[in-house]
């Protein structure tokens, strides 16, 4: 019998449910879409060459430890994970690292800001945050730091919660909580659909081949489909080589795909690529807005914004854009 089953026939009678295991996959998805739960996000993926001590809060990004490409994949897979099955966000919590913010925006939405979720030791203000009981129908989704699940979760221990995964709760009534499930990288991916990344090691950290996060986005989004037209063939490029986050894949379509230009070589545009690549994130197109030959027009969503992308091919050669940019609407005109 399905876990999301069991809870019903024990609220009828009055009773809780009692869990020998920890729930897992598929049946703690169908769990979290009645309500009630609490998942305690551990941030996304990030850069371990760059050291920050435990606890502290720089003002300025470049000071703190960010979301890698694969983190930022991650956090968007999350996001089409949540939606695919219709689990129901209210509130949502983040550690105020950038980190754990955007690892929120990516996946459910603008958090609230807590500093009780990266203070380093925890605090009781911490705990409360932790214990509180989400709305009635829907869960919380706070986004924090491992030694805030390793304390305040009963049976996590240090090194159980890595990055981009999460242990689920339910408030017990005594101030703490229950543990009922954990979300692994792996239980993610599965969930989204992306074929399984191959585990190896590097410098004791855990890292994997580059996911298909793309395919996944594009399959959980809107039915759109790209023109076949050159300016649409030229989209379609220009995104997989976006949403790949792989530099080596990005030169590749611009000295392919765009118009050289000898104010900006291949380098200088790779650094305009990867500001951009941290400023989206992952791009899913949800609709054509218009399209000719020349010229596409694609409704996108990024960090659950809504964008344009606009791409224009050259006069003189229909194989290579002579602008390809993301922008915002105006008076209802790109």
């Amino acid at each position: 019998m399905q876990l999301f089953v069991v809870l019903a026939l024990a609220m009828q009678a009055g009773t809780e449910p009692a869990l020998s295991a920890e729930v897992r996959g598929e049946d703690l998805m169908k769990a979290l879409q009645s309500g009630g739960y609490t998942i305690l996000l551990r941030h996304a993926r990030t850069d371990w060459s760059f050291k920050e001590e435990v606890g502290s809060v720089p003002v300025e990004r470049s000071a703190q430890r960010n979301l890698s490409a694969d983190g930022v994949r991650d956090a968007a897979l999350m996001g089409v994970v949540l939606r695919r099955y219709k689990v129901p966000i209210g509130e949502i919590v983040s550690s105020p690292m950038f980190r754990a913010r955007e690892t929120a925006e990516y996946a459910a939405g603008t958090p609230a800001i807590s500093m009780a979720l990266r203070v380093f030791p925890t605090t009781d203000e911490t705990a409360a945050i932790v214990a509180a009981a989400p709305k009635p129908g829907t869960n919380r989704l706070l986004v924090t730091h491992h030694f805030v699940i390793e304390k305040l979760v009963p049976g996590i221990k240090p090194g159980d919660v890595g990055e981009s995964e999460a242990a689920v709760v339910r408030p017990s009534g005594d101030g703490k909580v229950a543990l009922v499930g954990r979300i692994t990288l792996g239980d993610w991916e599965r969930l989204a659909g992306v074929p399984q990344s191959v585990p190896t090691k590097q410098g004791g950290q855990p890292v994997t081949l580059p996911l298909a996060a793309a395919d996944a986005l594009n399959k959980e989004s809107s039915p759109a489909t790209i023109p076949d037209t050159p300016a649409g063939q030229l989209a379609r490029r220009y995104i997989e080589a976006f949403n790949s986050g792989d530099p080596v894949k990005a030169g590749a379509f611009i000295e392919s795909s765009l118009v050289p230009n000898p104010d900006r070589p291949t380098e200088a545009r790779l650094e305009s690529w990867a500001r951009s690549v941290q400023d989206f994130g992952p791009l899913t197109v949800i609709g054509v807005r218009s399209s000719s030959p020349e010229q596409v027009v694609l409704d996108i969503r990024a960090q659950n914004r809504d964008y344009v992308l606009i791409a224009k091919t050259s006069p003189d050669d229909r194989t290579r854009a002579a602008s390809i940019t993301i922008g915002t609407l105006q008076a209802g005109h790109p």
